[in-house]
């Protein structure tokens, strides 16, 4: 799919300049580095400093050579779109002069921001600044979709409402509860903004523009109900998981357990619970467990190597005991997962977890 610029003729997205409305949600003061895991720097100065060391793929959008922008640009697709054609695997990379907004709502996965990994689970919304690279590890399956504005439309909605900029000043994941998220209108008001970016109706510009003005302004709500990035604490537990999750990404095959994290990490299992508990919702051996099976799924999904091959790839002894650990987070046996596909999986996976079984991974 390629993008959609806002501008005259062809497939436009014009938006008016600001001066209408003005959404004034209080938000001016937003502090969002309590919610990611990725190390606070300069981006753009980071970037530089990368591309000495190694070539960082530049593009327009994903697998998209680089080319000017004339004006504002607003593009919108499914996570599957082009996720599904790379093997749900996007590759560290970065855009110039597009600000992305990913809103996941099925299917786990890793994000990579400026050289930092970690796990991410849904429903969340990853918010990636012009000039960071960046990459992902999708479940196959996930659904969701990516929302690309380009660094003069989100300048225009800065003057708007400050709290977009400051949503926009790092590498951010915001993972929402359930609940949280339904009591919003952020679902709906993505679809709406992905339904109407494909329509040329009349009307068709001010609709673009009142939706995309609905999903962030319901992001910047449900930012505000996540902890303070203020309180000492908070921010001892967010720089705690950070390096846990890091961690994990690099020794998840290996089969440690909880108490060998902790001891590599220095510190205590009731800390590193309590952290993981208050910033995640999740547990530690939850996290592990995740990250396992994420692997698995991509294993399966992508290769045909025996399921004892898959099970001794990623760290189990015992192939048995990798048959059950899978069938217990998924509902599904690893071959019955294979010959469903990822998408019916998943869904399999959302149906028993609205059960309140244990497929909740």
């Amino acid at each position: 799919m390629t993008a959609a610029f806002l501008g005259p003729g062809g497939r436009c997205r014009i938006f008016p300049r600001p001066g209408g409305r003005n959404l004034s949600l209080g938000c001016q003061n937003l502090d969002f580095s309590h919610v990611d895991f990725f190390p606070a720097r300069s981006l753009r100065s980071d970037v530089a400093r990368k591309s000495t060391a190694r070539r960082i793929q530049t593009y327009l959008l994903y697998g998209e050579p680089p080319r000017r922008i004339a004006g504002r640009m607003l593009h919108v697709e499914t996570i599957e779109a082009r996720s599904a054609k790379h093997r749900w695997k996007i590759d560290p990379h970065m855009h110039h002069v597009l600000h992305q907004m990913i809103f996941v709502l099925r299917g786990r996965g890793v994000v990579q921001a400026e050289g930092a990994r970690a796990q991410y689970r849904p429903p969340a919304m990853i918010v990636i600044p012009a000039g960071s690279v960046h990459g992902f590890e999708f479940e196959p399956g996930t659904t969701g979709h990516v929302i690309s504005i380009s660094d003069e439309l989100q300048k225009d909605l800065v003057q708007r409402d400050a709290g977009v900029g400051a949503l926009f000043a790092r590498p951010v994941t915001l993972e929402f509860h359930g609940a949280a998220l339904r009591a919003t209108d952020l679902a709906q008001g993505v679809r709406m903004l992905a339904r109407e970016f494909h329509r040329s109706d009349s009307g068709h510009e001010l609709a673009v523009q009142g939706w995309l003005e609905v999903v962030l302004a319901n992001v910047l709500r449900l930012a505000q109900n996540l902890p303070d990035a203020s309180d000492a604490v908070t921010g001892r537990r967010r720089r705690l998981v950070a390096r846990f999750s890091e961690l994990i990404e690099r020794r998840f095959r290996n089969s440690l357990s909880v108490p060998d994290y902790a001891t590599l990490l220095n510190i205590s299992e009731t800390r590193l619970r309590t952290a993981c508990l208050a910033l995640t919702g999740q547990s530690p051996v939850h996290l592990i467990h995740a990250r396992l099976l994420l692997e698995a799924k991509r294993q399966l999904h992508y290769t045909d190597n025996p399921v004892s091959e898959i099970a001794y790839a990623i760290g189990f002894a015992d192939p048995a005991y990798f048959t059950r650990f899978f069938s217990r987070l998924t509902g599904l046996s690893p071959r019955a997962f294979r010959q469903r596909g990822p998408e019916r999986a998943l869904a399999v996976s959302a149906q028993l977890a609205g059960q309140g079984l244990p497929a909740r991974i």
